[in-house]
């Protein structure tokens, strides 16, 4: 059965692998005492089962598949999986850029990650201290000179210096023709929480709540189920489908459904950030009848 993505749907993210090579302690996978593997099922999808997922999707002309994780390139089927999936899906690709760019160039055709968007298709995470700029914009002189279009974005962290370094590079970058641009810092930095939320408590919470959420996003982590949200995705928790059922569809999606983690989302669920369309004022989830729990029922994970 096809999946047909609505209006409504703002992202697809395949996270084809979870597990990452660099070891940033700001990293949001990591948000309230995750692990880099979260507690997803450990069986993770085949090469083959990722292209039958992709291959049942019928996405709009203006929504990606974007690939993620962790880095998704260390999934050993990854170049099959770009080269596989029918023609009709686009892709985005979010990446540390650890690849080989040779390989990369050589194995991956420019038109699995070309289209018209306000931003790249290829969207490269730089982290100082972890990966180092003067290789990703080797990297990046590189692929752009093979027909691929790259962006390299940079978090501005709470701490000073670091932030100012950020900015230093962006201008630096931008003068060298490279799209360089900064998302903001979410989550906690040193007893401090930093984003900005549609909804109060929502991260980082005293106390959990019950509430019913409705995500705009497809989420599949791994092993190739389906979660309501980032933090269910990241922790583990229970999926709401397997993106191979066969009655899996798109209502599946647009379901509100009960939720008794409130106070413990993850900072991309519930943030008020750009939609596909560079539009300022999204948010994934939508929430609604918030109600208190018993006063012993605290926060968990």
């Amino acid at each position: 059965m096809q999946v047909r993505v609505d209006p409504m749907h703002n992202y697809v993210a395949f996270f084809l692998t979870l597990s990452c090579n660099l070891h940033c302690p700001y990293c949001i996978n990591l948000h309230s005492g995750n692990t880099l593997t979260g507690r997803s099922k450990p069986v993770k999808m085949s090469a083959n089962d990722w292209i039958n997922a992709a291959n049942r999707l019928v996405l709009r002309e203006d929504l990606p598949l974007t690939i993620q994780g962790g880095e998704s390139t260390l999934h050993k089927g990854f170049y099959r999986f770009v080269n596989e999936v029918k023609e009709d899906i686009k892709m985005d690709l979010l990446t540390n850029m650890s690849f080989d760019v040779d390989e990369f160039i050589e194995k991956v055709p420019v038109r699995r990650f070309t289209r018209e968007s306000p931003y790249a298709a290829i969207r490269v995470s730089y982290h100082p201290g972890q990966n180092d700029i003067e290789e990703l914009i080797g990297k990046t002189f590189k692929l752009q000179a093979a027909g691929f279009r790259i962006g390299i974005y940079g978090v501005l962290h709470p701490e000073e210096s670091r932030r100012a370094y950020i900015m230093r590079t962006m201008e630096e970058c931008l003068k060298l023709g490279i799209d360089f641009r900064t998302k903001e810092f979410l989550g906690e930095w040193n007893g401090m929480l930093y984003g900005t939320f549609k909804y109060d408590d929502s991260v980082c919470g005293d106390k959990l709540k019950k509430c019913d959420c409705r995500t705009t996003e497809l989420l599949v982590d791994p092993a190739g189920y389906v979660h309501r949200c980032h933090a269910d995705l990241y922790k583990g928790r229970e999926p709401v489908a397997h993106v191979l059922d066969e009655d899996f569809n798109e209502r599946e999606i647009e379901k509100y459904r009960p939720c008794s983690f409130y106070g413990d989302c993850n900072p991309c669920d519930v943030k008020i950030k750009t939609n596909r369309f560079q539009i300022f004022g999204h948010t994934s989830v939508e929430i609604k009848n918030l109600e208190a729990v018993e006063d012993e029922y605290v926060k968990t994970g």
